[in-house]
Formats: C-alpha cells, structure tokens, sequence
C-alpha cells in the first residue's frame, strides 16, 4: 500500500541526501533518486491482482492518506497562490461543482491555485485539486474554466486513481516516486526541486496513472453532467477544448501543452463532448462581476512585470472600459500606495458594478492609504452582509488586531467558526493568533491543533494538544476535554498510517 512506499523511500532519504552533495548535475540526480525510489517500490510494495476491485487496491482513507502526504510537500515547495480572496473564489467554484457532482457527503474537496504560466491544472488522490494560473488566464468565461475544475472532479469522484492501481498498473507508483524524488531533490537544491515537483504532478501524476482515453471520455460525461447540474452551460467543455488546440498550434517553441500531455486530445474527443452539450437544455452564461475580478486580481498578484500589464490595462480601459480593467487599474494603484490614483478608477468602477464584496475590500484597502487604518464601519457592514466570506472576516481581524481589540477579534472570529461550515481552517489559526496575544497559550495551542487537524496534519495536530495540556491543571475539565481530543486525533492518525 502507498504507505508501505512512502516509508520505504523515508528510510533511504539521508543517504540519498548525501549524495545528492556530490552532484554536479540536477538532472542526473533526479534520474538516480527515481531509479532508486522506484527499486524500493518494486521490492516491498505489494500490487492488486489484475480485476481486483478498486477498494481493495487503494481505498478511500489510502487515497486520503497518499493525497494528503503529497499536499504537505506541495504546500512546501510549489509556488501556491496564497491570496484569500482568490482560493475563496476558486474554492467556492469547486463547491459547487461537487455539490452539482452528488458526491459532496462522501468525499472532501481541496482546491488551490498555483502561480505558474503553465496552461494546466490537475488532479491527486483525496479530492486535491490544483489549478495554474496560466489556465485561469487562458479562459474567457467563468464557465470554460469550470469545465475544466468540473473535470478533474469527474476523475476524483470516479476514482480514476484507485482503479488505475485496481488494474495492476505501477504506474500510479512511478508518480508517487517522482513527486517524492523531487521533494528531496528540493531538499538538495530548492529550485531543481520545485521544477521537478511541478513536473512530476502536472506530467507524471495524470498521464503516469494512465488517464486512458476512456477515463478521458468519462472525465468529460461527468464533467459535462456536472456542469449541466450546477447550472453551468455545459457547451463550454467543447470550447475549452478549442482554445486549448489554438492555444497548443501557437505553442510551436515550447513543445506541447502541459494539459494537453497529461489530458490527451483528439478529434473524437471534442465532437464527443459538443454532441453530449448539444443534448442538454441551454443554459444561460454567467453574467456576473465574480470571475473578471478574480481574473483581474490574480493577474496582477502573480504578475512579474506590473509596469507593463499596467500599460495593457490602461490600453485596454482606453478602448472600452470595464469592470475588469477598472479593479485591475485601481488595485495596481492601491498596492503602489497611490490613493488618489487608485480613486479615480474605483470612481469608475462603482459606474460599472453594482455592490461586491471583492470591490468593498479593495475600497477597505485604499481608504487605509488616508486613514492609516482599515474603514471600520465598512468591515463591520460586510460582515454582515456576507458572513460566510472569511476574506472580509480575515480584513475586519487584521483591523481590530492592529487597534489592539483583541477580545472583540476573539469575538468575531468565532462567530464566524460557529456560524459558517465549511468555515476556512485559515480561522483557526488567526483564533490561535488572538488567543496568544491575549496570553491564553492553552486555548491558542488547542486552535492550532484544529487548524493543523483541518488541513490534515495530524502530528502537527497531536504536538499542538500535547503543548495545550501543558499549559492546563491536571485536575481540570480542559485536561480531561485535551485528552479526549488526543486519544481520538491520535486514533485518526493510526488510520492514516
């Protein structure tokens, strides 16, 4: 089983560390690292029998394990998109693709952003899913890109990788020792590292578990019912398909797509999935501000020359002025601490877009260039209009924290921890934050414990309880309390192992 792997490759790590050091080249490293994470695979790790069903192969608390295990490094070593309003906005879009899927109480979702001009976006076992901005900046419309999300839900909800493992195909291994191999290359040599990861799931993790075309094709039925149930026009599978075969023709000096290695594209595909839309009912497209803001946003936060895609903006609003390109302009002034210029294009924008949460923030954000201070009574007003947004309540938080507020902080953010489920685990650790300031180090211990338990670090989780018990009278009801949460966060643990 994968765990087996994970602590074969674990036992020979320092060694392979070791001569990593006296490597002048990266690459050979990384074929000797794979070659002998692949040895140890091949020696203890036990395969299904071909038919064996999928359970049996790889089972849903394995694949949460083994998905987990991948995000703890992905977390470390690739450039992920720490920006809260942009993984709110991405995350609630895969929501409601698995709502739409019939498959939200049996398997949770993790969706995340990565900053790379790649046009890409993948799948891992447990329900992680990642997406490149340099896919996000490919699609036009909202629903191209939940197409593409509603995909990848598809093979997670199929359990394309257990089945693939169910079918006797080592495969699936070769990806789990790539991605090892290049976090520890990354150990050696952060950059090599990272490349190397991003290489060995964008490319390995989809096409070494064998995504065959079927697996495809029912990637695509599903996706296109996905879309369909949540109200998406499900004809954009087809036309993702068709920017992508564009995208590729003007790809000439690269090689080929990254997405379209790993997710393969044929004729038959594409007429495919235009026949299944066509039999749809039509739905109307999204003609909402959430994506051209998010658009807008993650372009410029993962942009590495501002300067010029100002001039695209301005160029642009010029031409025919929009929602996008006003936010777009009036963040690019925000974050230059230019107030007055930021003024003018949120002047514009209001002209443009009737009242939404992503423009009230940055209109937060430039009123603290005068004020020094974040508007109080803005936050506050958002936050009641939209108390499931943690991105309004993580601005109100940094506000009160800065004025010294701590017990109303307190106050708020567990409000919104009791009132909105799924609430972000990020709340938990701002809650530790406060707690700590206010020199509650057992409650603030105890809150880490639930964030690193949320995000599916259970040792780190177990070592947080352990700490808070510290911090407790061993004849108190919070001792007894602690000691239940350990007994049983320990008992998940062993699950996992």
């Amino acid at each position: 089983m994968p765990s087996v792997f994970l602590h074969s490759v674990t036992r020979i790590q320092k060694r392979i560390i070791a001569f990593a050091r006296f490597q002048q080249s990266a690459a050979i490293f990384c074929g000797f690292l794979l070659a002998l994470a692949l040895s140890a695979v091949q020696a203890q790790q036990n395969l299904p029998d071909m038919g064996e069903p999928a359970d049996s192969a790889l089972s849903p608390v394995e694949e949460q394990q083994l998905g987990a295990q991948f995000m703890r490094q992905i977390r470390a070593q690739l450039p992920l998109i720490r920006d809260v309003q942009l993984n709110e906005y991405i995350q609630n879009l895969g929501n409601r693709l698995v709502l739409a899927s019939g498959k939200s109480e049996s398997q949770n979702f993790t969706f995340f952003l990565i900053d790379d001009p790649q046009i890409n976006a993948f799948a891992i076992p447990g329900g992680y899913i990642g997406v490149n901005s340099g896919l996000i900046d490919a699609m036009v419309q909202e629903e191209q890109l939940a197409s593409v999300v509603a995909h990848e839900v598809a093979h997670v909800t199929q359990r394309h990788h257990a089945r693939a493992f169910a079918t006797g195909n080592r495969a699936t291994l070769s990806t789990a020792a790539a991605v090892l191999a290049a976090i520890l290359i990354g150990q050696a040599s952060p950059q090599a590292g990272q490349a190397a990861l991003a290489a060995g799931l964008a490319a390995s993790q989809q096409s070494a578990i064998n995504f065959t075309r079927s697996n495809e094709v029912e990637a695509d039925r599903i996706g296109i019912e996905i879309l369909t149930n949540a109200q998406y026009d499900p004809r954009a599978m087809a036309e993702t398909f068709d920017i992508m075969r564009r995208k590729n023709s003007l790809n000439t000096s690269a090689g080929q797509l990254e997405y379209l290695r790993t997710h393969p594209l044929d004729n038959n595909r594409i007429a495919e999935a235009t026949d299944r839309a066509a039999s749809k009912p039509n739905t109307p497209r999204v003609s909402g501000f959430d994506y051209p803001l998010f658009k807008a946003r993650l372009s410029i936060l993962s942009s590495t020359d501002t300067g010029q895609l100002k001039r695209a903006y301005l160029a642009a609003h010029l031409e025919s002025p929009s929602a996008q390109s006003a936010y777009a302009l009036a963040l690019i002034y925000q974050l230059a601490n230019r107030a007055d210029d930021a003024k003018v294009y949120m002047a514009q924008l209001d002209k443009l877009v009737t009242t939404h949460p992503m423009v009230e923030l940055l209109r937060a954000d430039i009123n603290s260039l005068d004020n020094k201070k974040s508007d109080d009574a803005l936050l506050a007003t958002l936050s009641d209009l939209y108390p499931d947004r943690y991105s309004i309540v993580e601005k109100r938080l940094d506000q009160l924290i800065r004025d010294r507020r701590l017990n109303e902080a307190s106050v708020a953010v567990k409000h919104y921890l009791r009132d909105s489920q799924p609430s972000n685990p990020l709340a938990w650790r701002q809650l530790a934050n406060i707690q700590q300031r206010l020199q509650d180090k057992a409650s603030s211990h105890e809150s880490l414990a639930k964030y690193f338990e949320a995000i599916n670090e259970l040792g780190r989780a177990a070592s947080q309880l352990e700490l808070a018990l510290l911090e407790v009278s061993p004849t108190s009801q919070d001792k007894v309390r602690l000691d239940a949460s350990l007994r049983d966060l320990r008992a998940k643990a062993t699950r996992f192992r």
